[in-house]
């Protein structure tokens, strides 16, 4: 099993790797707005990809259990991102529950925005644009 600093340090290289500007600012005020669940279509995985609002659960309802075909596209969609099966289960370790995950995620979204201003990092690769656009149609 992965020590904590290795689940973060996949959490950082995945952001990197996968999350534009917008998305990570997005990413950061479902996280405040004590949204973002593990279970959920828009998980930290699931919001690279999202082409609806971001949701956490429906009628109290996980919306993996709900399986709905929209929900269940966007999620294999969202896996098939690199490196996603592991940050998944990564971020799933930062804690006990969703409050404790984002407690920590939250600085770490903060300092990735902050290294992306010091650094002028581009916003997402051009091959993960390219395939997340191909899977989309």
């Amino acid at each position: 099993m992965a020590t904590m600093r290795e689940n973060k340090q996949a959490i950082r290289r995945f952001m990197r790797e996968n999350y534009t500007d917008e998305r990570l600012a997005m990413l950061l005020a479902h996280a405040r707005d004590g949204k973002l669940m593990y279970d959920s279509c828009c998980c930290f995985i699931g919001i690279p990809t999202a082409k609806h609002a971001l949701a956490t659960k429906v009628n109290g309802q996980s919306t993996y259990a709900i399986g709905t075909s929209e929900w269940d596209h966007w999620i294999m969609v969202s896996r098939r991102l690199p490196n996603a099966l592991t940050v998944e289960y990564a971020y799933k370790r930062l804690g006990r529950d969703d409050t404790d995950r984002r407690k920590i995620l939250i600085p770490i979204i903060r300092a990735e925005m902050r290294r992306r201003e010091r650094d002028g990092a581009a916003s997402v690769s051009a091959e993960v644009a390219a395939e997340v656009e191909a899977t989309s149609r």
